[in-house]
Formats: C-alpha cells, structure tokens, sequence
C-alpha cells in the first residue's frame, strides 16, 4: 500500500465531523482510522459526567455507506465498524476500510455520542489487489479482551487472508497476551487448547512466538468484517489480503471483476442505473442540476441546503442526502418520465448537451461538494422549493399549509415547513 495522505488529529467528537478527501485516480483504497472512546465507568471516575452509562461512542459514514451491523438489528454504536467505549474503556481501536473510490471528492462523516477522540486518519493506494497492513500508529495497550483491529471490506470479494501474530506468556498470576480473530462474526478456533480456544494466538502456549494463520476465503463480494480482539498486549507481525481481481473499464478505472461496477465522478458522471452508486456530492450534484443549472448560483447553493435543512430537521423526512433526494415524489428530476431526468443521468450526453451545459454541470457538482464537506455556511432554513410552474398562492395552501414563504432567486420560490 501506498500512503497519500495521513492526518494527525486528535480531536474530540462532541457530536459530528467530516473529513473531506480527493482521489485523483479510480481504484482499490483503504481508509485508516484510529479513535479511542471511554466507557461510563472511566467518564464517572475523571468527573466529565454526572449520569450513569454515558459511553463515548462513535460511528463513520463514507460517502453515503454506513456500516451495518452483521446481524442486521438496527443501531450502529455497537456494531463491529464502531469505536463503542463499553469495549474500549479508553483504549484504542483502528478500522481499516477498504473499497474502491472513482476519482473526485469523498467524504468521511462521522457521528458521535459523548465524546470519543479521533486520533489519525490515513488514506493509502493499493496496487495489484493485494494488502499488506502493519497497524503501526495503533499497537495492543494494555487492556482487557476488546477490538483492537477491525477490517472493513466494502463490496469487495478476499480471496486469502494470512495473519502472522505472537503472544507472549506472562508469569502466575499475571494475565498472558491472547489474540482472537473474527471473520463475518465467526470466531478462528484455535485447535491447541479448549481452555483458550476462542483466542487463535494463546500466549500461555506460543511463549513469544510468531504463529500464522492462512487460509483461502473466497469470501463473495458484500461488506466483510475481519475482527482482531486483544487480551493484553498481542503483536502483530503483517496482515495480508488478497482481494479479488480487478480489471480496467473502458473509462481507464479500476472494477472489480465479477459485477464491473463503476462509481460515477464529477468527470463521467454517467447514470450506472442506480442512483446509490452516486457518492453523496454526485446525487447531490444531480438534483441541483436538474433544479436550477440556469438559475443564479444562490438558488443553486439553496437547493443544495434545503435537502440538508431536511436532514437535520429530524421530521418525517429521511436522514441521509440519498433517501431525500430520492423519497418517491418528492424531486421531479428523478422521475423517469420527467423531461429532466434523462438530463441528470447523463449531464455530458444529453440532447442539446454543449459547453454552457457541461460548465453548468461543474458549478452544480463544486457547488454540492462544498456543501456536503460542509466547507461553506448554511444560508438558509429553506425546506422546500419550486418553479414558475406554479403560483405561490397554490404552493402554500396544497403542499406546504403549515409552512412560510421565504425568498424567491431568480425564477425559484423557497420555502419553510416542518414536514
């Protein structure tokens, strides 16, 4: 792998924070994140809190992925992609996302309960499918059977996985070091001993020596956790994953080879045929487009904001830009049989599509991109908005009775309303 950005931050997340990145090339990347966060019990004894249970706790987003739980119940501040101080009790744990990511602008979101810290974030190229990981920012503290080291394959298939570790005997009546692995919520047996057999590298039995597991997967492609938990202070030797072959698309990308899934870009920002394929700034790109390419930027930068005031109103509406944009009759845009929609699904390809176009495209795509790293300001509490299509009077009494005027830019209404 091959490092291209890393950021030290140790920052506290009181409640969300974002972390917008660039790839400037289509390919397989993996995503280092080191956090740390404390359970109640360390929260009550330094004096942060005076309530009981009060966990710090963190998630992350990229793009529009979430990290879902294994066994599909709801809640993710306690799923195996999460820093939950329950486990820690202020310790730390990496997450190693590996996905592909289409050249352009990508973001990682991430939401807080309490206040964990976020310590590192780096970003690495991966050459020739193949991983070779030595968690060096984040080795095994003292501490007692917690995640130490969970990696997150996104829509990939892993063909082999090879872990070389060792685990050092303590004396009677210390605690010895132990290492367990997790692959898709099913523990690694370790054949040697059945008082340890939960934990593959038992230092009561390896003494310090190195012990490798090796062992070809061919895991399908879907969202794959590989889970190292730590009993003291095991070491990690390498980490090694084959990935399933990828193979070039007529773009000069990179896809994997059994589903050529392309991820659409600023640059090609051509429809794969679902709209969940977009990253976040590209849906986000795509409604602005369809709304208000020939309007002032402000009615451009407005629409964009209005699907974000819909977000955080924690109403009925959804809380991800994508199933906003996307609620059913909600945006005439993305209906099929609206004369925009074949304009959004392929803004350079479009009859009548010409430099004016393809330069509004970009205003749109720069426009969404700021809003999504949410690297301008809010202008507006805006919720809802139309055209010259309709009055305004019609507007307010048939779609929007509880709601208020606010502006009109260019040939656009805005309006308020709590649902």
């Amino acid at each position: 792998m091959r490092q291209i950005r890393k950021e030290t931050l140790n920052l506290v997340v009181a409640e969300n924070f974002n972390f917008p990145f660039g790839i400037d090339k289509d390919g397989l990347y993996a995503l280092e994140i080191t956090a740390s966060a404390k359970g109640w019990w360390n929260n009550l004894i330094n004096l942060r809190f005076i309530s009981f249970y009060s966990d710090d706790n963190l998630i992350v987003k990229l793009d529009n992925i979430e990290f879902s739980k294994l066994n599909g119940k709801k809640g993710l501040f306690d799923g195996e992609a999460s820093w939950n101080g329950n486990d820690l009790n202020g310790l730390n744990k990496t997450n190693l996302i590996v996905t592909h990511l289409g050249r352009g602008q990508h973001n990682l979101h991430f939401f807080a309960q309490k206040n964990p810290l976020l310590k590192n974030i780096t970003v690495y190229k991966i050459k020739n499918q193949e991983i070779n990981y030595i968690p060096e920012d984040n080795p095994a503290e003292d501490g007692n059977r917690r995640p130490w080291i969970t990696i997150i394959l996104v829509s990939l298939g892993l063909k082999n996985l090879k872990i070389q570790a060792s685990a050092q005997k303590s004396p009677w009546p210390k605690d010895s070091d132990d290492l367990k692995l997790i692959i898709d919520g099913n523990i690694v047996k370790n054949p040697a001993t059945l008082l340890h057999r939960n934990w593959f590298w038992c230092g009561g039995i390896l003494e310090g020596a190195i012990k490798e597991f090796n062992q070809d997967l061919n895991l399908d492609k879907k969202l794959h956790y590989i889970e190292l938990w730590a009993d003291k202070m095991p070491r990690v030797e390498t980490i090694n994953l084959k990935i399933n072959k990828i193979e070039n698309n007529n773009d000069g990308g990179e896809i994997q080879s059994d589903t050529n899934k392309r991820i659409p870009t600023a640059d090609n920002p051509l429809w794969t045929g679902n709209f969940n394929d977009d990253p976040e700034e590209i849906i986000l790109a795509r409604l602005i487009f369809g709304e208000a390419r020939n309007q002032p930027d402000e009615a451009k930068k407005w629409v964009g904001w209005s699907v974000i005031n819909r977000i955080e109103a924690k109403s009925w509406w959804p809380n991800t830009a994508h199933e906003v944009i996307l609620q059913e009759g909600q945006y005439d845009p993305f209906k099929i049989k609206d004369s925009n929609f074949l304009k959004i699904i392929d803004p350079f390809g479009f009859k009548g599509s010409n430099d004016q176009t393809k330069k509004a495209w970009y205003k749109c795509y720069q426009i969404a991109k700021n809003i999504v790293a949410r690297e301008t300001i809010n202008p507006t509490r805006a919720t809802h908005f139309h055209g010259v299509g309709i009055t305004q009077e019609w507007f307010e009494k048939n779609v929007i009775p509880q709601g208020k005027f606010i502006k009109k830019i260019g040939d656009t209404y805005f309006y308020w309303s709590p649902n």
